[in-house]
């Protein structure tokens, strides 16, 4: 799109609304959202206003936030009016839920009596469960008709819905009693009864559900939408595939701004230095306090670094080893954790596994670590010493790495939290003491 751009520019400087719209059709929605940001708001508006309402809606719900909202604020009270109508019911309500409460309450007039009906209805759920994540457009057919009354339902209601897969078979109360898969509704005759050929095996989620539960059952099923019920199994929504790539977009990038300790999860080429410094700060903040305790740990032994001046040539690499050792262990159980892999009840397992996998690579660099002594400064039992301290910091920095993740989640606080910065400042002062502690064991009473 960028290398015919120009060409772009210059037909909206034509303000000619039908050239517009008809070289705008042959791209897709997706394609001009990805260039929106190379427009001035002008050109934005005159592209915008020459569209019609379907085009224009499926563009603006590929846009990003902020620029959705300069276009609202923008655009005439009757285009908006057609847009918002236009749009899917759980983009419509995703848009919603960022603006303040008094925007929402100006613009949902706006929408027709059945629109505004369902976007309080969304709007009521909280923003990452299954509720949240729901549309309300899906087509629902009672048990006792026949397969042609099916197809009629499907041929004056899909226009109107961007996304089918199944057929929801409900009872007089709303109760999902079944599906009915496209492909079976089109090899079907249109004389059978719904209830004889409906799948009775349902596969839901539930109304409060959380998105990242919801993501799992995905995963699963391996299902393109789901439906999503009440406590009495009443339908309320679907949820479809399209809607779940974005919360696993939405998860993994939380957790890798969480797992780096680099605040939220704005924009980041839109987002201020000063709102990005606020949000960054804060942990840096936290460590530097935590850091102070290593601080404290090396004043406390001093007496042994000014009595062994080579002990503090080992310190930044038991340190640096260790900490990546611990990073190593909660990388792969947050993953775990996130994917479902890992359970809360493996937590003995995973315990197991990583002080054998700590043994192993404390071997490896307590053997490293040992000859670099021996070598360079020609003293064995340093080399044992330092030796057995990578050993033991290694061991203590994977079994740690693997259980404070599960130990976060058991106390209903994200895993993620336990970001790679904070992991390997709590292992610095762990490791130290390691050491110091092993020095006066071994080395210093030698002395």
């Amino acid at each position: 799109m960028r290398v015919i751009l120009p060409e772009i520019k210059e037909l909206i400087s034509s303000k000619k609304k039908r050239p517009i719209r008809k070289v705008v059709s042959y791209f897709e929605p997706a394609d001009i959202a990805e260039i929106w940001s190379e427009l001035t708001l002008d050109e934005q508006l005159i592209l915008f206003n020459a569209l019609d309402i379907k085009f224009a809606a499926d563009i603006f719900e590929s846009l990003k936030e902020d620029q959705m909202i300069e276009i609202l604020n923008t655009v005439s009270v009757e285009k908006k009016k057609a847009v918002l109508n236009e749009m899917s019911p759980d983009d419509r309500t995703d848009l919603f839920a960022i603006l303040p409460d008094e925007e929402t309450e100006k613009l949902i007039p706006l929408l027709d009596e059945d629109e505004q009906k369902r976007t309080r209805e969304l709007l009521a759920y909280k923003e990452n469960t299954a509720g949240g994540l729901m549309t309300t457009d899906y087509i629902t057919v009672p048990e006792d008709v026949k397969i042609g009354y099916v197809f009629r339902e499907l041929r004056n209601k899909a226009k109107d819905i961007d996304f089918i897969q199944y057929i929801y078979v409900v009872d007089k109360m709303n109760r999902l009693q079944g599906t009915i898969p496209l492909k079976d509704l089109l090899t079907t005759n249109p004389q059978r009864k719904v209830s004889r050929i409906m799948d009775t095996h349902i596969i839901s989620v539930h109304l409060n559900m959380d998105q990242e539960d919801v993501v799992h059952v995905f995963e699963k099923y391996d299902e393109p939408s789901l439906p999503v019920l009440d406590k009495l199994g009443r339908l309320k929504g679907v949820i479809t595939v399209d809607d779940v790539l974005d919360v696993i977009k939405e998860e993994a990038s939380e957790d890798i701004y969480r797992f780096g300790a680099a605040g939220g999860t704005d924009e980041y080429l839109s987002a201020s230095p000063f709102r990005v410094a606020q949000k960054r700060v804060i942990w840096l903040i936290i460590l530097a306090l935590a850091g102070f305790i290593s601080g404290s740990v090396l004043e406390h032994f001093s007496f042994l670094l000014s009595s062994i001046v080579t002990l503090s040539f080992f310190i930044p690499i038991l340190m640096n080893t260790s900490g990546s050792a611990g990073t190593q262990a909660a990388t792969v159980v947050v993953r775990g954790l996130a994917t479902g892999e890992i359970k809360l009840s493996d937590i003995w397992h995973v315990i197991k596994k990583e002080f054998l996998i700590g043994i192993l690579m404390g071997v490896v660099a307590g053997v490293i670590t040992a000859l670099r002594a021996i070598i360079l400064q020609g003293d064995v039992m340093l080399g044992f010493t330092v030796a057995i301290a990578m050993i033991a910091a290694i061991i203590i920095a994977t079994s740690l790495g693997g259980i404070l993740p599960i130990i976060f989640k058991k106390l209903g606080v994200d895993p993620a939290l336990m970001s790679g910065p904070l992991i390997a400042t709590i292992l610095d002062t762990t490791t130290l003491l390691i050491y110091f502690n092993v020095t006066m064991l071994l080395l210093w009473r030698l002395q």
